[in-house]
């Protein structure tokens, strides 16, 4: 603009300066107007997506790695949305670096605010692209779980506790990885106490106190887990079982656990309170007692120590009496002796009595011996203890019947000055008398509290056993009596009586040898004793029992095998030569042999496709006439039972990696079958 044709204003000309560098206020709120929309749009467009995008993240943090697998299916998209993210914040960072850096009327100070800006924006979002889908991509917490007793319950020792790892194998095989088996160290001494190809074990807790339970899983890929639980047991009382105590049988209770590993003092009395009547229902210084309860619901048991050092524990303990499952199929026990109270050592014969056709039983005898098997068993208990005696049951069908008995064996009752009063002399423990004899015995003691009664068996009539013997032997032979004594303390005296009954006038007898054992037995009989005054003997005639027949001989001696167990009454008849003749008989007992399936193996671990195994099964016990191997993978083989022990193995070669259950089967000739299983990894 020309000055000199500039306009005044009230007789003043601007300067040319002046007149351009004037704001113009319109322009100015129109700039702003447009600055403010623009940053309106920005925050609109980037800001409420990139929130969106945080929240989303924070969500699946909260949720993930899941256990339960239910969420999994987010992580792949997760994946996909972070990597989206990302490279688009990256893209943005680098576009507004450029135009910062092109901006070439800004200061200094502006551009390195701009910048600081771009990365509090940015790093943030990248960041959590890059943790997000790190984190929510780890394997979940693999669970350890106390599945019985049921939650809620209080852990009171002795207890069962059963632990699962079922649900950590279930994660792990959603992750693709598979569980070759589970170590187990239950009391947390860092030794495996259990190795199991299932995802379940249980431990027997009889003590108070913490433990860090453990599991290792062994994976197929060849890396291992381990979970770990502490279980803490706050307090411990009494034992006893069976754990579901029914009514009608016999409880087992037992105070020994509660004692200390090195005693500083002796228990002196043990006093036991069945009915929380305050009275004592049993008192003794055995650290066992057993008690029946008579009806179901729950029962409140007190049991009060008395130490000798003056002190005393007292312990109670409610038990949920319930009604006993009934047996498919009704099955007994009987016994020789009958009373199965003694002290040690105590030898019993078990007998299993039903009418059910049977495949197999198996007995239990509660001192950590091995099952045996058979109908009719017999056992010697060495310790002072109550043991249950159990005995199982199958049928041709499959179903299983369950019987128990119960065996005491008490300290040893010691009589000094006990006598007898009576028919006969006792002489040394024996009494000598002729067929028939008629025996009236009664004990005599000064000691008191103490009951007295008898056993007599196999006598020909008994009518009283209580305190005083009467009973009938009309046969001649050589029986046992036994008194039974008991005091106040529990204590029992076992005191066999020799009674020895002479023959009759005329005598026919025979000998027998061996007069029981194990099937296959061989008998041999010899009646040469034989005799009938006056007469002359001109025939012997046997029979050995119902199935056998009968078969005659020209002398008194005899044999034959008895190839079925069982009880046969062997017959002899004597014929003279006037056509007299007399009988005798005499009982032969043919036990099942103790059949059992064992073996062992060349190698465990460390097997892989093609691995040859070779499998020894020298350690099985019996006569067995077959011997069967199944291996798990569709091979079958046999072995000859025959063979010698340095010749009882077979080998099997397994051709595929995988988890193989090992069979053995035996069978004797009476049909009796022993199985025993073991398991094979191959990798």
């Amino acid at each position: 603009m020309d000055p000199e044709n500039t306009p005044s204003v009230d007789g003043i000309t601007p300067s040319p300066s002046e007149e351009e560098s004037a704001p113009d206020p319109l322009k100015k709120e129109k700039k702003e107007g447009s600055e403010s929309s623009a940053r309106f749009a920005l925050v609109t467009i980037v800001g409420i997506p990139y929130a969106m995008y945080f929240a989303w993240s924070f969500f699946l943090l909260a949720v993930l790695p899941d256990g339960s697998g239910k969420w999994d299916f987010l992580i792949a998209y997760e994946k996909l949305i972070a990597m989206s993210c990302g490279m688009a914040l990256a893209l943005a960072a680098l576009f507004a670096v450029l135009r910062i850096g092109k901006a070439s009327g800004a200061s200094d100070n502006v551009r390195y605010g701009g910048f600081a800006r771009i990365v509090m924006f940015v790093l943030p979002g990248i960041a959590m692209s890059i943790f997000a889908p790190y984190w929510i991509s780890q394997e979940p917490p693999l669970p350890l779980v106390i599945v019985a007793p049921p939650l809620g319950n209080e852990f009171v020792a002795p207890l069962s506790i059963s632990y699962s790892a079922e649900e950590a194998a279930a994660i792990l095989k959603r992750r693709g990885i598979s569980t070759k088996n589970f170590k187990w160290d239950l009391s947390g001494d860092g030794k495996i106490d259990q190795e199991t190809v299932t995802p379940e074990s249980t431990a027997y807790y009889d003590r108070q106190g913490g433990y860090n339970v453990s599991v290792t899983l062994e994976l197929g890929d060849g890396t291992t887990r381990t979970i770990a639980k502490r279980v803490v047991i706050p307090q411990a009382v009494f034992s006893y079982k069976p754990f579901v105590p029914v009514i009608d049988e016999p409880i087992v209770f037992s105070v020994a656990h509660l004692l200390p590993d090195e005693r500083e003092y002796e228990v002196r009395e043990v006093q036991w309170d069945f009915n929380d009547d305050g009275i004592p229902d049993e008192s003794s210084n055995d650290l066992e007692a057993t008690h029946t309860f008579l009806r179901t619901g729950p029962q409140r048991v007190v049991v009060t120590m008395f130490n000798t050092n003056q002190t005393q524990q007292q312990f109670y303990r409610v038990l949920d009496i319930q009604k006993p499952l009934p047996n498919p199929f009704p099955v007994s026990i009987e016994t020789i002796p009958a009373f199965l109270e003694s002290p040690p050592p105590f030898q019993v014969v078990f007998k299993l009595v039903t009418d059910e056709p049977l495949q197999d039983i198996k007995w239990d005898f509660d001192d950590g011996s091995p099952e045996e098997t058979g109908d009719r068993v017999g056992h010697t208990f060495r310790s002072r203890k109550v043991y249950q005696v159990k005995a199982k049951a199958r049928n041709e069908n499959g179903q299983i019947s369950k019987a128990v008995k119960l065996v005491k064996i008490v300290e040893k009752l010691v009589i000094p000055d006990l006598t007898f009063e009576g028919s006969h002399q006792v002489d040394s423990n024996e009494i000598i008398a002729e067929a028939p004899v008629a025996i009236s015995l009664t004990p005599k003691t000064i000691m008191p509290l103490v009951d007295f009664w008898w056993e007599a068996p196999n006598a020909s009539q008994v009518t009283s056993t209580d305190t005083t013997l009467k009973a009938i032997f009309r046969e001649e032979g050589v029986y046992t009596l036994v008194l039974l004594g008991k005091d106040a303390e529990g204590r029992v005296m076992r005191m066999p009586i020799k009674l020895n009954v002479k023959p009759k006038t005329q005598f026919v007898t025979f000998a027998l040898k061996p007069a029981q054992g194990i099937a296959p037995l061989t008998v041999q009989f010899d009646a040469s004793e034989s005799f009938i005054p006056g007469e002359t003997i001109n025939g012997f005639i046997w029979e050995f029992g119902l199935e056998q027949g009968a078969q005659t001989f020209g002398d008194g001696h005899a044999s034959h095998t008895f190839d079925i167990p069982g009880e046969y009454i062997v017959s002899l008849t004597v014929r003279t030569e006037s056509g007299r003749s007399e009988t005798a008989a005499k009982t032969v007992v043919v036990r099942a042999p103790f059949l059992d399936a064992c073996f062992t193996k060349s190698r465990s671990v460390g097997l892989v496709a093609p691995a040859g195994v070779r499998f020894f099964w020298e350690c099985s016990t019996g006569r067995p006439k077959s011997v069967v191997w199944s291996f798990g993978d569709g091979s079958e083989s046999d072995s000859d039972p025959d063979t010698g022990p340095q010749d009882r193995f077979t080998d099997h070669v397994f051709e595929k990696p995988g988890v193989y259950s090992v069979q053995l089967t035996i069978e004797n000739a009476t049909g009796s079958k022993s199985t025993t299983t073991q398991i094979i990894t191959v990798d």
